[in-house]
């Protein structure tokens, strides 16, 4: 049961109208150009080539700027973009509010075996099972399928570190859905790179050895239809015992605490009315749940502000 989670977070879509909207801020940028050129204040639509075809991204600088700003990357869902996540996902403002810069990718489309649909998707662990063979649009026969995003990563940061005064110990993932199974991904892939990492309706399903525990904090809408979908239930629960028993959250959560090196029993349980917090350990939590009530399969409204709180407390060592 605990692949639901991952499986039915994987199978997000963002409506028509939305992507639309996305691409249409595709043209707002306030410079254009390839990795190594100048940013500028504002939106910086960037390409770089990794494995011989170019990716996309955006990098929002912020006007206020710090001597070594803190840098998070957010990446977007299934179906999504990075100019949409730049317009939604409130990263953009968190920017203008505390000088941290602000990057959002944009994965490569695959056709998803269960649609059939061409669809942008981020090579979270298991992707090479929910997609077909078919490569993305022009992209070459010699790169590897699917696409080194982990690398794609490694190229942006590069570019950001020689171009901008950005804090290398405060590098920071945060994403939604299949978004979110990516930056879980990295969490075990580049532990000693990521300060933290906060995300929405995604994570790891299965326990991963990794060279650091990469501090985690997770929300999951009660009302997700896309976790919900197979399991018979009309919401997940609010309350801890039933969290850490149902057969959805629960192995979804022992996942990440395996992974962390976390005590199951060292916790505290915040029980509010529109949410229940459980953080591993009580103070200065490694990693952190949160059951939103009522939240369906969206990134929450508020969650870069929250996020952005946990990951002002972490840094790397």
């Amino acid at each position: 049961m605990s692949t639901r989670l991952m499986a039915a977070a994987a199978l997000a879509t963002v409506g028509t109208l939305l992507v639309l909207a996305g691409r249409a801020d595709a043209a707002a940028c306030d410079t254009r150009g390839p990795a190594g050129t100048q940013y500028e204040t504002g939106v910086n639509c960037r390409t770089v080539e990794v494995d011989s075809h170019p990716r996309r991204y955006v990098v929002y600088v912020p006007a206020r700027r710090l001597p070594a700003a803190p840098v998070v990357l957010m990446f977007h869902g299934s179906s999504g973009t990075g100019e949409l996540f730049l317009r939604t996902s409130g990263w953009r403002e968190q920017a203008d509010r505390t000088g941290l810069i602000a990057v959002f990718p944009t994965a490569l489309r695959y056709r998803v075996i269960d649609s059939g649909r061409r669809v942008t998707k981020w090579h979270e662990f298991d992707l090479g099972t929910k997609i077909t063979d078919e490569r993305p649009p022009g992209y070459p026969l010699g790169a590897p399928m699917p696409a080194d995003d982990v690398g794609f990563v490694d190229e942006i940061v590069g570019d950001l570190e020689r171009r901008l005064p950005i804090d290398r110990r405060r590098v920071y993932a945060s994403g939604f859905s299949n978004g979110a199974n990516f930056a879980a991904r990295l969490t075990v892939d580049r532990a000693n790179r990521l300060a933290a990492a906060g995300y929405s309706a995604g994570g790891l399903v299965d326990a991963h050895a990794t060279d650091r525990p990469v501090p985690t904090s997770v929300t999951v809408g009660s009302e997700d239809d896309r976790i919900l979908e197979g399991t018979g239930l009309e919401e997940l629960p609010l309350d801890p015992v039933e969290i850490l028993s149902s057969p959805v959250t629960g192995p979804f959560i022992d996942a990440h605490l395996q992974t962390l090196g976390l005590d199951p029993a060292d916790r505290a349980d915040f029980t509010r009315p529109r949410s229940t917090l459980l953080r591993w350990p009580p103070t200065d939590p490694t990693f952190s749940f949160r059951m939103i009530r009522g939240l369906g399969h969206r990134f929450p409204d508020g969650a870069a502000r929250d996020f952005w709180k946990f990951f002002r407390a972490n840094r790397l060592p």
